[in-house]
């Protein structure tokens, strides 16, 4: 397990993706990690005309190290990882809200968790505002339903992991959709209750894992023409704590450290 913070904050997130897309944001974002988006964009023979975006909650750096198999769903369909760092708190508001603000949690206000909406720009409404259709598909009660709601973007509500998979293949099969956001916490979860570790927590790391597959897959059957772009992005991770549950929100590497996988597709 590394004994040092990763490299890049989590706010770097959304200029990232905008720059898979070569799509403009405000100086007010982070810059992103461009030699990326140019690795990605050389790949996709060109920007991306689709994101599709899935969060699979408090998977940390740590259980990715120790348990790598588990992610090769991922990888399938992935070219490129980068060690990312989560915020303080680790938590799923703030994290969330610096992924899609490009800010700092002391600029875009959330900094525990809370789950107001937020007042400031995202990258939801850049993408509103240029005309771009999204969906947030998401498990009832998820961050994204709170902290991102009262915009002009279609929001989608499951009750587990699969419920939510199955929604976000059916909007793909419809191909109505630039942008679609995935929030999933069934391994947040079942860490909480049972420790990062347990065989529930594993069990949930790969039913999200195959889900992100199912998803990609969806994606590639299309034949559209659109070159798209993919990304397993988890906020922040989980340590054990006395009793055999699980926990975050520290500053432990634990909690702190996540990987970014991101993938592309050609038409």
């Amino acid at each position: 397990m590394a004994d040092h913070y990763n490299f890049y904050p989590m706010k770097t997130f959304a200029g990232t993706v905008a720059a898979c897309m070569d799509f403009p944001l405000p100086d007010s974002y982070a810059p992103g990690v461009i030699w990326a988006a140019d690795i990605l964009k050389e790949k996709m023979g060109g920007p991306a005309d689709r994101a599709i975006l899935y969060h699979a909650d408090a998977v940390g750096m740590h259980i990715w190290q120790k348990y790598t198999n588990l992610f090769v769903p991922v990888y399938q369909h992935t070219c490129l990882a980068l060690p990312m760092l989560s915020t303080v708190e680790s938590v799923t508001p703030v994290s969330h809200a610096s992924m899609y603000t490009g800010l700092d949690p002391e600029v875009h206000g959330i900094c525990t968790y809370v789950r107001p909406q937020l007042t400031c720009d995202t990258l939801f409404d850049q993408w509103i505002e240029a005309g771009k259709k999204v969906a947030i598909v998401a498990q009832r009660d998820s961050t994204f339903l709170h902290i991102f709601a009262g915009r002009k973007l279609d929001y989608f509500e499951g009750k587990n992991a699969i419920e939510v998979q199955e929604i976000a293949l059916s909007l793909i099969e419809k191909n109505c959709y630039d942008i679609i956001s995935i929030h999933t916490f069934d391994y947040d979860n079942a860490a909480h209750g049972y420790g990062p570790e347990s065989k529930e927590g594993l069990n949930a790391i790969s039913l999200e894992a195959e889900g992100f597959d199912r998803i990609a897959r969806a994606v590639r059957a299309l034949s559209d023409g659109k070159r798209t772009l993919l990304t397993y992005s988890p906020d922040h991770g989980q340590h054990p704590v006395p009793g055999g549950r699980g926990s975050h929100g520290s500053k432990q590497i634990e909690d702190m450290n996540v990987v970014h996988f991101f993938g592309a597709i050609t038409p």
